[in-house]
């Protein structure tokens, strides 16, 4: 009985073994691992029952160990077929059934009722059994088994009921028969589950690489060992074969059969985990694709390889050549853009020393819009396209053509070129004069050009287009095509220019701009008479800047309306200011620009600052120039006729030097005239004197005062006196003063006016006037 007992703990534990070893293969197959600790019991419990037989049957082993090991090797046997089956206990579920059945072992030990335990048992065993049977019908024969076999280990009690010797051996070997039986069951599951796990991986695997658009290839020892059907489908093969003479045999473009080497070498010595690389691929067909790869290391059939992705990438490298195309291509013309100038000029720079010389000529062709308007867009076109055609045919050898703007074109010359070699330039030239011929016939154009060189004119790109465009522009003052080389001042001034107009932007909304007061005095007693407000501009971080600069940006940006009102403001705010100091104030002139006067609105705002500041009207006095008045002639005389009815004076500015008429003087409501600087200078020269004293006898003649501007000395001052002058204003009398010196001067010359007043009533009272005069 002890060699039967020890041959079924070997057997059991040989399956149980054998059991934990194919678990450990496959770890998710959790039913194997509880069947093989559950034989490791069960070969314990038969090992530990024969080592205890002679013990009592009340002692602890009996009582409670051997009860204890038999429930975890049935709770592991059930839990382990029921998890075959598809059921899977929760963990209450479990630690519940294995509370109550250890309860039942150790009450059925103590009370030595072998019989009930093993009933018990059977019950157990036949009611899992029965389960397994039911949901294991369907599954393989290797499945079925486990039912049956289960179903018989819990009938297998039955065979020693006699309670004989021979029977309870018998009973013991054949239930060591059907749980080894039980045993190899559950190992041909477990190896058969196995099995079609790698035949599902395998099939899941084969249809991604199938349906994939991605070519998967596996490359071992130089030999092509696996490949997908899309890889085939890129490189246009019909078979495996076929397939590796193109992709590991074939010189490819580029040296990519090489590369494809260089990189499998790196990856089989596990220099890198993994590389990408992209080139040209020619197919069985001979058409070229643009392919992307992606390779990394594997183990493949107990052997290292490549395993390689392709994506075809042709399509997309398409699009991005068109993308990249339309971005630095024109699409009328089909010639490079700015963009591209830009690039290319650059590297050309880069790459040049100091003996080369890169040049750029910018041309813009003359008059464009009478093309579109004369004849409408399409015409406009054709002749773009027409002169594009006509440079590309001239220049092509010698440098690179853009169409960088509407009616703008550009040569980049790739050789060298200077301002005495005239080749490049006779070549446009020459391109140029020609008609060009479109769909209604054939038109002349003029264009004009400017050019720069690398490096007279400039260090870097954007300062040589910039003198470029400069002498472009220069060009354009000119009549007909004309060609002007860069001055390399010009881009800097332009630059200065541009600068300057954007500062004056944010110093007239930050108010830097400050008025001066330059006095004008009577010319016979040199009495002050009043004020001309001059306007100055303190730049931040620059300091002061020269009105001549900024009144002109002014102009030409548009400013000067906003500059204009902010000085009338400045002025009427200061007036009220010297008012409320009990100051006697006199008429301050601001001047007024033509585009001032273009606003209908103008008469109304200087109204409305008066209002505001409390100013009365005749503090105030306009100047306009000759050339503003002359502009919009009508418009000016209705300006200023508003004006006059307001009570405010009207004074022509800088008198002499523009193209006013004695009508026009006529029409204009005007107060006075000031006699321009350039013809004070000359004086007292007795021609110049001549000039002076005919413009005061037609200012007589209309009524009007006269004011001397620019008076830097005596001499002068004399003979404006004499010419017939009433004001004067000059260095001589007073250069423009602060808010403070004005000031001063203000209150000196109400004194003297109230001391004057005084004697003059001291005078008049003793007095004694002839009876004649009575």
């Amino acid at each position: 009985m002890n060699s039967l007992f020890l041959l079924a703990v070997a057997i059991q534990t040989v399956v149980g073994i054998s059991l934990l070893f194919a678990w450990q293969r496959n770890k998710n197959q959790g039913f194997v691992i509880k069947l093989g600790l559950s034989f490791i019991c069960v070969a314990a419990l038969v090992f530990i029952y024969t080592l205890f037989s002679d013990v009592p049957a009340t002692s602890p082993v009996n009582l409670y160990f051997i009860p204890f090991v038999a429930c975890i090797s049935i709770y592991l046997l059930v839990a382990g077929v029921t998890e075959l089956s598809g059921y899977r206990m929760s963990k209450v579920r479990a630690l519940l059934f294995f509370a109550i059945l250890l309860l039942i072992m150790v009450t059925v030990s103590a009370r030595t009722e072998s019989i009930s335990s093993q009933v018990i048992v059977s019950l157990i065993y036949f009611y899992v059994g029965v389960l397994a049977f039911n949901s294991l019908k369907h599954s393989s024969r290797s499945h079925q088994l486990i039912g049956p076999l289960l179903i018989l280990l819990a009938l297998h009690p039955l065979i020693s009921i006699s309670g004989s010797p021979a029977s309870i051996e018998l009973q013991f070997a054949a239930g060591t028969v059907i749980r080894t039986a039980i045993g190899f069951a559950a190992l041909y599951v477990s190896v058969d589950l196995a099995a079609k796990e790698t035949r599902a991986l395998n099939e899941r695997f084969t249809r991604l690489t199938d349906y994939s658009v991605q070519g998967v290839a596996v490359v071992s020892e130089r030999e092509l060992i696996y490949s997908n059907s899309a890889i085939l489908r890129i490189y246009g093969a019909q078979n495996q074969q076929e397939l590796t003479q193109h992709f590991l045999l074939s010189i490819e473009p580029n040296n990519q059969n090489q590369i494809f080497w260089e990189n499998y070498n790196k990856l089989m010595s596990e220099q890198v985990e993994s590389l990408s690389w992209q080139g040209p691929r020619v197919r069985v067909d001979g058409l070229v694709r643009d392919l992307l790869f992606f390779a990394y290391k594997v183990r493949w059939d107990h052997k290292y390889a490549i395993c390689v992705l392709i994506s075809d990438e042709t399509e997309r490298m398409e699009t991005t050549r068109q993308i990249l195309y339309r971005a630095t291509h024109d699409n009328l013309t089909g010639l490079p853009n700015r963009n591209l100038l830009l690039e290319q000029f650059g590297r050309l720079i880069t790459e040049s020393d100091q003996q080369s010389r890169v040049g750029i000529f910018i041309l813009n062709i003359d008059r464009f819009r009478l093309f579109n308007s004369a004849h409408g867009f399409g015409l406009g076109d054709e002749i773009l396209q027409s002169l594009a055609a006509v440079l590309q045919a001239a220049l092509a050898s010698r440098g690179t053509i853009f169409h960088i703007g509407i009616d703008e074109f550009a040569v980049l010359i790739h050789s060298q070129v200077n301002q005495n070699n005239r080749d490049v330039e006779d070549l446009i030239i020459a391109a140029i004069s020609k008609p060009l011929k479109v769909s209604i016939g054939e038109f002349y154009i003029d264009v004009s050009i400017g050019c720069a060189l690398y490096p007279e004119h400039g260090s870097h790109v954007e300062q040589l287009i910039r003198a470029s465009n400069s002498a472009m522009h220069l060009a354009k003052t000119k009549p007909g095509t004309q060609l002007v080389y860069a001055d390399s001042d010009d881009a800097d001034v332009a630059c200065d220019l541009l600068a300057l107009e954007q500062a004056l932007r944010i110093g007239i909304k930050q108010q830097e701009i400050f008025l001066c007061y330059q006095p004008k005095v009577d010319a016979v007693t040199h009495r002050l008479l009043g004020f001309e407000a001059l306007a100055r501009w303190n730049r931040k971080g620059y300091g002061l800047v020269s009105p001549q600069k900024f009144i002109q940006a002014a102009e030409n940006t548009g400013l000067i309306v906003e500059l204009g009102t902010l000085i009338i403001r400045i002025v009427c705010r200061q007036l009220a200011q010297w008012r409320a100091a009990a100051i006697d104030c006199l008429p301050v002139a601001v001047n007024v620009s033509a585009l001032q006067l273009l606003n209908s609105q103008f008469p109304d705002i200087v109204m409305d600052i008066l209002t505001e500041f409390k100013v009365p009207v005749h503090l105030l006095t306009l100047e306009i120039t000759e050339s503003a008045a002359i502009e919009n002639l009508e418009q000016t005389q209705n300006q200023l006729k508003k004006l006059r009815e307001l009570g405010i004076s009207i004074a022509m500015d800088d008198f002499g030097t523009g193209f006013s008429s004695l009508s026009m003087l006529r029409t204009l409501p005007l107060s006075s005239l000031k006699i321009d600087k350039a013809l004070i200078d000359p004086l007292p020269e007795q021609e110049s004197t001549a000039v002076v004293h005919a413009i005061c006898q037609l200012a007589a003649a209309l009524g009007l005062r006269v004011v001397a501007e620019g008076l830097e000395t005596l001499q002068q001052a004399e003979a404006a006196r004499l010419a017939g002058c009433h004001e004067f204003q000059g260095y001589f009398f007073g250069k423009p003063l602060n808010i403070e010196d004005a000031l001063a001067l203000l209150s000196l010359a109400q004194k003297e006016s109230e001391k004057a007043d005084e004697e003059s009533e001291t005078i008049l009272a003793h007095t004694v006037v002839p009876s004649g005069f009575l």
